[in-house]
């Protein structure tokens, strides 16, 4: 993931109202605000958004998408803070 597409995901990330810190190996380490035990590892393999389990979560340029779909792994209310669509999509 390189510095500006991590930049952008991070910012997406934080608009739907989580917690994020830089990781190792170009990966940003995502919490939830109320429940921090609750950890997503988010890193770039090819243009794909993964997680440390290889979960596909979006790919490079739909970091809104991407952001989304994670805040609802994460227990994060469609209810969003951008007024979002539904994550699934």
């Amino acid at each position: 993931m390189d510095a500006n597409t991590s930049a952008i995901l991070a910012e997406s990330l934080r608009a739907q109202g989580l917690n994020i810190t830089s990781g190792r190996n170009r990966t940003l380490t995502v919490t939830k605000p109320l429940n921090t035990t609750l950890v997503k590892a988010v890193g770039d393999d090819d243009g794909r958004y993964v997680t440390e389990w290889d979960h596909e979560l979006g790919t490079a340029g739909d970091e809104a998408g991407t952001a989304r779909r994670l805040a609802y792994l994460l227990g994060i209310p469609n209810g969003d803070r951008t007024g979002g669509a539904d994550p699934c999509t």
